[in-house]
């Protein structure tokens, strides 16, 4: 175990799953538009050695499609790093309270007041 405690950051935490499922939708969508767009150039415009590019990418885009699409968020995945030193500052340091020892003696005014002592 090492010496000093591991803490997550608020800048190291994932996503929520909300928004990671439509990154993933808007990537998928976006290949699959380029797809499209290949497969309709390729039949109607283009000629030649630019067909033969544009049903390639029509064949291979999906492919890409889904493993963009199943590309998962990395951030959160990481180990966290190490917390500051021991020394350093914290919020908890501070002069620790001074307690002072004796008996208390309960005034007759805070007994009529209706606190009642057990």
């Amino acid at each position: 175990m090492s010496a000093h405690p591991t803490t997550s950051s608020i800048t190291t935490a994932r996503a929520g799953a909300s928004v990671d499922t439509s990154q993933r939708i808007r990537r998928y969508t976006i290949t699959m538009a380029f797809r499209t767009a290949c497969f309709i150039l390729a039949v109607t415009v283009a000629h030649g050695w630019l067909q033969w590019v544009m049903f390639a990418g029509a064949v291979f885009l999906p492919y890409m499609g889904v493993l963009l699409a199943n590309q998962a968020n990395e951030t959160g995945l990481r180990k966290p790093t190490a917390s500051a030193p021991e020394d350093a500052r914290q919020l908890t340091t501070g002069p620790e309270p001074e307690y002072v020892e004796g008996v208390v003696i309960e005034d007759e005014g805070e007994r009529l007041a209706g606190t009642p002592r057990a």
